[in-house]
């Protein structure tokens, strides 16, 4: 297995890294070349643009909660899609994020070049080297200098629009519409490369702290954020700008500053400038040098690329993706990347929305996404026919380099990387609906994945390890004894038949997972929850699937209407139970606790509380108590009962808390006065 990527960063470095590419060329280079094309408009370009970003942002966190690996784009449509759609998409992102970072690393230069005489393209050229130093050197520290540039950005720019507004001359703004339509639709086009942040977003997806929570909402808040500044930004550059020194300019919120702030405002914006192109450069660095990484560990390219070096970073792989930077830097004018940047973007974003269609239908059931797409599927319907309008209003080149990605894609796929791959994707699980033939391969994928995960929040994993009930395996009693007894518990626990478990549990046939551990497990129509009974056995049990004895069987029981939930509660169990001694030390456990806890994630902490007099008659849900533990058992006159947030509690209760050790803490206090 290939050694992963450390969880580094968190929501804040989500954010960042969405918002510090999109306020750089976006806002700093591109409002000039926009109002070229369509004058006071540019301003409701940005807006279409931002809004028919939507679509794909939403598919693209659907897809990175479901799929957190490196390489983002690349690998949703490899696995969606197959290797050869794969090999052309991953091409494609990397292009596309070096083209962006690129179009950054000039207007990083040009503003630069205000303080210093200097030729713009060779800065450019050693802060490409620069940044690729710090993503070598890891995630943390990019993350870390993402989030401190981030916050001096919005902080800097907010002053600038608010003091701005009071020099806004409204005749600027007129006439608002100066060109035909097609005019219009190539403004849209040239700006989507502007949103292209998000794209970063999913590509470092696998480096992400409880990603279900954080993809979604980082990118949700980001785009709004963005979308804000560009609007009343540029409405302020607009209005206090004549239109002749606005078009066409390179540096246009330098010049708005001058207007009405003076040499003064002009220096603190160039720098704040060179603040956001610095934080655009470093993330699309890091981010665009994760697919090669990604095809490499899928045989698309040379097994040189995916090495981890000594910083847990893809050393090779950034200094590839800093190569091809450079070039891009050398060969291309401002606006000619800045058009094929939105024109690669524009078709792997229809490809994404396109993906989630494909992921949807194929049913497969380990596709768990911790985020879904609303209004599915009309929103993908949106998303996969913007590129199809606006790729050609950028023009002959653009529409000729993107057929030319696909045909070199193709080319690469068919004479170098085909024969190396033997991998199936979910387009094949769609065909078997329709009578093609399907393999299990990415089922299995995914299922690894959602080991990978682990579990929801909502799952509440730890109360069903915490109330389940401990069977002691007795000298001489079979393994059909023993699964006659967990049906038993399990069926006065979720009021179904005993023989209805016990004839389900028994039809599992491979239930050995190796580790000295079995997990017969089952899904059930009539249950409403999961429910786990645990066998305890010191001297061993023996079954005809197992080659060692059996010291350990978990019997889980979940709703049939929830296979997901399932499949994560198995993946968990599984995960978890790498860590434990079964022929060991698991063996003299003897204490109901011990069994429980050995269970218990390691950072995870465990302590009873009694609830003083005054939460009498309180629902759960309307008492506020740390997000990072949860009240698992309420033990009440002898009785399990599972909370709910409409659960009552009632003098005398035993609440079982667990949960990160403070919070935990803090929570028994709150309870016990």
């Amino acid at each position: 297995m290939a050694k992963g990527l450390k969880k580094n960063l968190s929501l804040f470095d989500v954010i960042a890294f969405g918002i510090g590419p999109m306020l750089s060329s976006g806002f700093f280079l591109l409002p000039g070349m926009v109002y070229a094309k369509v004058g006071p408009s540019a301003i409701l370009a940005y807006l279409v643009a931002g809004l028919l970003i939507i679509p794909s942002l939403m598919s693209k966190a659907e897809l990175s909660t479901a799929m957190p690996k490196a390489g983002g784009a690349y690998y949703f449509l490899d696995r969606s899609m197959g290797p050869l759609v794969g090999t052309i998409s991953g091409f494609g992102t990397w292009l596309a994020l070096a083209f962006k970072s690129a179009f950054a690393l000039i207007g990083l230069g040009a503003y630069l070049v205000l303080f210093i005489e200097l030729p713009v393209k060779p800065v450019a050229i050693s802060l490409c080297v620069l940044f690729a130093g710090l993503g070598i050197s890891g995630m943390k520290n990019v993350g870390r200098f993402q989030g401190i540039f981030v916050s001096i950005i919005l902080g800097a720019l907010t002053f600038f629009i608010a003091k701005g507004f009071f020099y806004v001359e409204p005749t600027n703004f007129f006439p608002f519409f100066e060109s035909a339509s097609g005019n219009f639709l190539e403004a849209v086009g040239l700006v989507y490369i502007s949103f292209a942040g998000l794209t970063k977003i999913a590509s470092v997806a696998e480096e992400v702290e409880d990603l279900d929570r954080n993809i979604p909402l980082g990118m949700a808040v980001a785009l709004g954020v963005t979308l804000v500044i560009y609007l009343l930004g540029l409405g302020v550059v607009v209005g206090v700008m004549p239109g002749e020194t606005l078009s066409g300019s390179i540096t246009p919120i330098a010049d708005a500053a001058t207007a009405f702030m003076g040499p003064i405002g002009k220096t603190i914006i160039s720098i704040v400038a060179i603040f956001a192109f610095t934080t655009a450069s470093n993330a699309g660095l890091t981010a665009a040098s994760r697919y090669p990484l990604a095809m490499s560990r899928d045989n698309l390219m040379g097994s040189y690329w995916k090495k981890i070096g000594r910083f847990n970073t893809p050393t090779r792989s950034i200094i590839l993706t800093m190569g091809l930077m450079i070039i891009f830097i050398l060969l291309l004018s401002p606006e000619g990347i800045a058009k094929l940047g939105s024109a690669f973007k524009l078709l792997i974003f229809g490809m994404i929305n396109l993906a989630v269609v494909v992921m949807r239908e194929s049913k497969i059931t380990a596709y768990d996404p911790g985020y879904e797409t609303k209004l599915y599927p009309w929103v993908q319907i949106i998303g996969i026919l913007t590129p199809v309008v606006l790729i050609p209003q950028l023009g002959g080149l653009s529409v000729i380099l993107s057929a030319g990605v696909i045909i070199f894609g193709a080319l690469w796929y068919y004479l170098y990387a085909k024969k190396k791959v033997d991998r199936s994707a979910a387009m094949y699980q769609v065909f078997e609906r329709v009578g093609a033939q399907a393999t299990p391969q990415l089922y299995e994928e995914l299922r690894d994945i959602i080991r990978e995960k682990g579990t929801r929040r909502e799952d509440v994993f730890e109360q069903c390890i915490l109330r389940a009930a401990v069977i002691d395996h007795k000298e001489g009693e079979s393994y059909e004894k023993l699964l006659g007894e967990a049906s038993t518990i399990i069926s006065d626990r979720l009021n179904i038949s005993t023989d209805t478990i016990y004839e389900e549990l028994s039809s599992i046939s491979d239930i050995s997972l190796g580790n000295h551990l079995a997990l017969p497990h089952a899904k059930i129509d009539k249950a409403d929850h999961p429910e786990l009974a645990i066998i305890h056995s010191e001297q061993g049990i023996m079954l005809e699937e197992a080659d060692e004895p059996i010291y350990a069987i978990f019997v889980l029981v979940s709703p049939a209407n929830n296979p997901r939930q399932h499949l994560r509660f198995l993946a968990e169990l599984a995960k978890r139970a790498e860590e434990i001694d079964f022929a060991g030390r698991w063996r003299q456990l003897s204490d109901l606790k011990a069994i429980h806890e050995a269970f218990i994630r390691s950072e995870d902490h465990v302590e009873v509380a009694y609830p003083s007099s005054e939460f009498d008659g309180k629902r759960i849900g309307d008492i506020s108590i740390n997000r990072d533990c949860l009240i698992a058992i309420i033990k009440r006159n002898g009785d399990l009962i599972v909370p709910h947030g409409n659960t009552k509690l009632a003098a005398g209760d035993k609440l079982t808390i667990v949960g990160k050790k403070e919070a935990v803490k803090e929570t028994v206090s709150k309870f016990e006065g």
